[in-house]
C-alpha cells in the first residue's frame, strides 16, 4: 500500500487573455468552450515521494516551473527534485508568459492566477493523501499520425497508472500519449483544453477519480485531422471545432477506462522515487569561439539578405523575416520553396537561439526521472520527437515501463533525435528548426536518464 492522494483546480482564465500555441492567431480568448484545470497526484511509499501536477496549459519556462516546485515544496515539505510539472500542450490555452519571462520582463498579470491554481492542486494532492494501491496498464491509441513523414513511425502507445482507495474508491487515473493539442487551430479563439481535457474529463465522470494527463514523446505527432506539415504550404494551422475535439478525447478516453480491468498491480512496497541531474548541453553554434561565431552568423545574414533580394542593413527585425520569407517563397516551385525557408529559418533559429538560453550558448537541461511501480517517466524540459521516446523504451527496458515526459518542468523547444537528423530533408523540418540543442543533445539526455535508472535501482552505472 502507498499513501496517495488527487485533486482537481479550475485555472479557466477571465476572457480577453491572449492565447497561446499559433503565431498566426490574433486576438484573445472571446469563449470557453471547455475549463481548464490544474491536476495533481502525490504518492508516498516507504518515506519515498513523489508528486505530479499536469496543468492544461501550452508552455511555460524552466524558471517559472522551478518557482511553481519551489512553492509547493515550501507547503509540503517535499524536495523540487521529487515535483514534477508538466503542461498538457494544448494550443487554446492562455499565454503564460513565456517571452516575456526569456526577455527578462514580468509576467504578465493573468499569469499569477494560472501558477497559483498549480500550486494549489498540488498542496491539496499531498494535503489528502490516504492509504490506496497502484496498478499499471498498457493500452493504444490511435488519434496521432506522424505530421513530418508520411506513414512514419510514432509511439502509439497509451499509458496508464490507476490509483485506488482501500475499499475500492478510485482516486486517480494518470495516463500518457505522444500527440499535440493542436485539434483546434490558429482560428480558434475559445479556451479549450483540446484533446487532452476533454479525454480527462471523459475518464473523471466514468470514475469519480482525478485523471491527470501527461504528454509523452509527440514532437513530430499531430492529431489525424490534421496532415502533414510543411512550411512551405500556408494555412496549415487552421484546425477543427469542439466536436473533434471531443471524438478524439473520448477516443482516448474510452481506451483508458477499457485498460482500467486488466491493470496490473503493484506490489505492497510499490516502487516511489526520484531523481535529477543537470546536464550543460550546447546551443546550436555553441562549439565556435566568439569571433569565428560572428563571422559564421554574419555569412548567413548576407546570404538569406541575397536570397531575398536585399542588403544585409535592408533585411528587417527577426521577427518579420518569417513573414518576409514566406511571401517571397510563394511564386517558386515548391522545392526551392522549402530551401528558401529553411535557409532563413536556420539562420534566424541560430541567431535568436541565446534568448532562450540566458544570452549563452550552452544551457542547463534538467533531467528528471521518476519512478510509480514500473513506470519510470523521464520528464525532459523540450518537445520530444518520437524517436526519442522509442530510444528510451529500448535503453531503459530493463529498469521498469520506461515512458517519456514531454514538456516537463519547463520548455526549451525542440528535442530531434539521431535518427531524425538523418532524414535527407532534415534541414526543411519544423522539429529542427524549431531545436535550440546541438545535435546530439537527445542521445546525452537519454544516457544520463538511464545513469537516473541504475541509481533508483541501486546499480551503481559502470
Amino acid at each position: 500500500m502507498v499513501l496517495a492522494g488527487a485533486a482537481r483546480i479550475d485555472i479557466t482564465p477571465e476572457l480577453g487573455v491572449p492565447l497561446m500555441g499559433y503565431g498566426a492567431r490574433i486576438g484573445g480568448a472571446t469563449a470557453v468552450a471547455d475549463p481548464i484545470h490544474a491536476r495533481a497526484l502525490a504518492v508516498t511509499s516507504q518515506a519515498h515521494s513523489i508528486l505530479v501536477v499536469s496543468a492544461e496549459l501550452c508552455l511555460i519556462t524552466s524558471a517559472q516551473a522551478n518557482e511553481i516546485r519551489g512553492r509547493i515544496a515550501a507547503e509540503t515539505g517535499l524536495t523540487t527534485d521529487a515535483i514534477l510539472v508538466a503542461c498538457t500542450h494544448t494550443h487554446s490555452g492562455p499565454d503564460t508568459g513565456v517571452a516575456e519571462r526569456n526577455a527578462g520582463r514580468p509576467d504578465p498579470p493573468h499569469v499569477a492566477a494560472l501558477f497559483d491554481g498549480i500550486v494549489a492542486a498540488g498542496v491539496e494532492a499531498w494535503r489528502k493523501r490516504e492509504l490506496a494501491s497502484v496498478s499499471c496498464a498498457r493500452a493504444e491509441a490511435h488519434i496521432g499520425r506522424n505530421r513530418r513523414v508520411a506513414d512514419g513511425r510514432i509511439d502509439s502507445d497509451l499509458d496508464v497508472v490507476q490509483v485506488t482507495a482501500r475499499g475500492g474508491r478510485p482516486l486517480a487515473v494518470l495516463f500518457r500519449h505522444s500527440c499535440h493539442g493542436t485539434v483546434r487551430g490558429h482560428d480558434n479563439l475559445e479556451i479549450s483544453g483540446d484533446w487532452p481535457g476533454a479525454a480527462s474529463r471523459r475518464i473523471e465522470a466514468a470514475t469519480g477519480a482525478v485523471a491527470p494527463f501527461l504528454l509523452g514523446a509527440h514532437a513530430d505527432v499531430d492529431p489525424r485531422t490534421r496532415g502533414l506539415m510543411d512550411l512551405a504550404v500556408p494555412g496549415q494551422s487552421v484546425g477543427l471545432g469542439a466536436e473533434a475535439v471531443r471524438v478524439l478525447g473520448c477516443e482516448v478516453a474510452d481506451a483508458v477506462l477499457a485498460s482500467l480491468s486488466r491493470a496490473q498491480p503493484e506490489p505492497e512496497s510499490t516502487r516511489v522515487g526520484a531523481r535529477v541531474t543537470p546536464l550543460k548541453l550546447p546551443l546550436h553554434l555553441g562549439e565556435l569561439a566568439p569571433a569565428a561565431l560572428e563571422a559564421e552568423l554574419a555569412r548567413r545574414k548576407a546570404e538569406v539578405a541575397a536570397e531575398l533580394g536585399v542588403t544585409p542593413a535592408e533585411l528587417p527585425r527577426l521577427g518579420e523575416l518569417y513573414d518576409l520569407v514566406s511571401h517571397s517563397a510563394r511564386g517558386l516551385p515548391i522545392a526551392a520553396a522549402r530551401e528558401r525557408i529553411a535557409r532563413v529559418r536556420t539562420y534566424v533559429r541560430d541567431r535568436t537561439a541565446p534568448f532562450f538560453a540566458g544570452n549563452r550558448r550552452e544551457v542547463e537541461v534538467e533531467v528528471q526521472l521518476l519512478a510509480l511501480g514500473r513506470a519510470l517517466l523521464l520528464a525532459l524540459p523540450l518537445e520530444p520527437s518520437s524517436a526519442v521516446g522509442l530510444d528510451w523504451r529500448e535503453r531503459a527496458a530493463a529498469h521498469g515501463l520506461p515512458l517519456v515526459v514531454g514538456i516537463g518542468n519547463g520548455w526549451l523547444r525542440y528535442l530531434p533525435h539521431a535518427s531524425d537528423l538523418a532524414h535527407p530533408q532534415a534541414h526543411q523540418h519544423y522539429e529542427v528548426l524549431q531545436s535550440l540543442l546541438a545535435p546530439g543533445a537527445a542521445e546525452k539526455l537519454l544516457a544520463a536518464g538511464l545513469e537516473l535508472a541504475r541509481e533508483l535501482d541501486g546499480v551503481s552505472a559502470r
